[in-house]
């Protein structure tokens, strides 16, 4: 499902996307071994920790890391990730962004933002801050409407 105005609002927690309020979403295959991939985690009751994930590319398309469930993993390229009183953000070796996130308590719940550029193995923009919202690039996004089940999600619960 592509993300549109008709979005589902989550009660609990919400990612502010593409102007809008969504409970989770996907682009890309995080199933893939090669290929680029953002997933913001469907959030359960209980839980106010978003779980991003990604693996991200430079405009060039060389890969430079990937995120798992917020931890920075395959990470030959020196990328730093720094923990915020809300969030964390991950750059470069040079200090330029990669992506951030910024999570807000609400009385009714918890919103997250996520700033930054992302880049697929093509160099092609899949991520871009726009205003007080991420904007994401191309039209295979999928929201989520319970947590996501795959790979990622099997490694983090082995570990």
């Amino acid at each position: 499902m592509a993300l549109t105005q008709s979005s589902v609002v989550s009660a609990h927690h919400n990612y502010f996307i593409n102007g809008m309020l969504i409970p989770g979403f996907l682009i890309g295959n995080p199933d893939s071994t090669l290929g680029f991939y953002l997933l913001g985690d469907f959030l359960l009751p209980g839980e106010s920790t978003p779980r991003i994930s990604c693996r991200f590319f430079d405009e060039n398309g060389d890969f430079l890391g990937e995120l798992i469930w917020n931890r920075l993993r395959h990470n030959s390229t020196k990328c730093v990730h720094k923990a915020t009183p809300y969030g964390f953000h991950i750059s470069r070796p040079s200090g330029d962004l990669i992506i951030a996130t910024s999570t807000k308590r609400f009385p009714n719940g918890y919103i997250t933002s996520i700033g930054g550029r992302l880049y697929d193995e093509k160099g092609a923009l899949k991520l871009d801050h726009e205003g007080s919202s991420a904007r994401l690039g191309g039209n295979d996004a999928m929201i989520l409407k319970a947590p996501y089940q795959g790979s990622l999600d099997r490694e983090m619960k082995n570990e």
